[in-house]
């Protein structure tokens, strides 16, 4: 049952998009010694007016899958209500940034660095599927990494699917994210046509990590390069004819392996679970 979280004194706006805006906050009744920092998720009313009751319903639906999981690499939903009439969901605050926007910033990173970054979004990954929780919306911008890039966890349910629970139906069956700019799909073939499963998941993972080596690997002479020239120069020159992106990137042969294994367009050449292609992964660490 929702009830009434009004105790907490919101402060900037760090994030958000069409269906929600994200305030950092405090809250009242902390003391001054435990005084305790959140990211409050805030339901846009202008969505409620237009959407109505779907809009609260995912919400809902997204609180009450997130409120569940408590793993160091997937965001905790501490509580969820009616923050000043507004429905929102209370979540843990990570001192840093998405990683669509650490993506973006110009410094370049050790292979081991940035493969250490895809293998912890992994293990939060494998602890969601162990839920039995279908992400579907595995994309850097749902995935946070502090300032010192120690930390890093994966967020947002919003059109998450629960197999488990059958009377919680997927709503938002072939939704899932594409960079047209740069023809990067974070959604797999069969999720586009509305059949998501782990797997999908696992290919959405293998995008993302294939996307964080070209952006961001340390590479002689070309350390100048920014996120849209190094993106440009492989997805629009080679339409996605190569497999990954990293192709011809200087990392391990194996590591390129592997990638192409976990976002093969045929689920069957794909790792059967997360925890496979994960513990591939951790092979770099």
């Amino acid at each position: 049952m929702v009830g009434n979280i009004s105790d907490y004194i919101l402060e900037e706006k760090i994030g958000g998009g069409a269906f929600s805006i994200v305030y950092k906050a405090t809250r009242a009744s902390d003391s001054f010694k435990e005084k305790k920092v959140y990211a409050i998720k805030v339901l846009n009313k202008k969505i409620v007016k237009t959407e109505g009751s779907k809009a609260i319903k995912q919400f809902e639906r997204e609180a009450d899958i997130a409120i569940h999981l408590n793993h160091e690499n997937v965001v905790k939903v501490y509580e969820w209500g009616y923050f000043n009439d507004n429905l929102s969901i209370v979540m843990e605050y990570v001192e840093g940034k998405n990683l669509n926007e650490f993506m973006l910033e110009p410094d370049k990173y050790p292979f081991e660095k940035l493969i250490e970054i895809g293998y912890k979004i992994g293990k939060g990954l494998v602890y969601i599927h162990q839920n039995g929780i279908i992400h579907k919306d595995l994309k850097p911008e749902n995935i946070l990494i502090s300032n010192d890039e120690k930390i890093v966890k994966v967020t947002d349910f919003g059109i998450a699917k629960v197999p488990k629970k059958w009377w919680q139906r997927d709503i938002f069956e072939k939704a899932g994210t594409e960079r047209k700019y740069s023809r990067i799909s974070y959604a797999s073939p069969e999720q586009k046509k509305g059949r998501a499963t782990m797997k999908s998941d696992i290919y959405s993972l293998g995008v993302v990590i294939d996307e964080l080596l070209v952006a961001k690997l340390s590479v002689p002479d070309k350390n100048e390069e920014d996120y849209f020239q190094r993106i440009t120069n492989v997805a629009l020159k080679y339409k996605r004819e190569i497999p990954i992106l990293s192709e011809n990137l200087p990392i391990p042969d194996l590591c390129k392996e592997i990638l192409r294994k976990s976002t093969a367009n045929n689920t069957n050449i794909r790792f059967d679970t997360s925890e496979e292609f994960v513990y591939q992964i951790s092979k770099f660490i």
